[in-house]
């Protein structure tokens, strides 16, 4: 089960040639995540509160087609897997006719809000997610 999220290219994010920078896509995965997290029931911000943060420890992107200034970007997120204590994330992102332009993938994985150490995920979030857990 995807969540989908949608933004455009600012000019700010192209360069000369009016293409967005590679660095953005890592930036609208952030957005698909947020929105997942979102969907869960539970912000990102009320995982926070909770006491755990979910840290990237990896992520990959394979750009196929540019993005370029103005157009609008159609962000899908799912949960690729989920463990006890990391959780990957799947991404594409398409345009508007729904041709994928990128995929990607980020690795994350729970620690301690105070001592950012690894722990377990917060069981009541983990349910919360079920339904977007392959």
């Amino acid at each position: 089960m995807a969540v989908e999220s949608r933004t455009r290219v600012r000019y700010k994010e192209t360069d000369q040639m009016g293409i967005a920078h590679h660095s953005n896509y890592i930036v609208w995965f952030e957005i698909g995540r947020t929105d997942l997290c979102r969907a869960t029931g539970f912000s990102y911000r009320e995982i926070e509160e909770r006491g755990r943060l979910l840290v990237v420890v990896e992520v990959g992107c394979r750009y196929r087609a540019p993005f370029r200034y103005d157009d609008e970007v159609v962000i899908r997120t799912w949960v690729d897997a989920a463990g006890s204590r990391s959780m990957r994330f799947g991404y594409e992102l398409c345009d508007v006719e729904g041709s994928v332009r990128a995929t990607g993938f980020s690795v994350h994985f729970w620690v301690d809000k105070e001592t950012r150490k690894p722990v377990t995920a917060d069981g009541e979030v983990m349910k919360a997610f079920a339904r977007f857990i392959p």
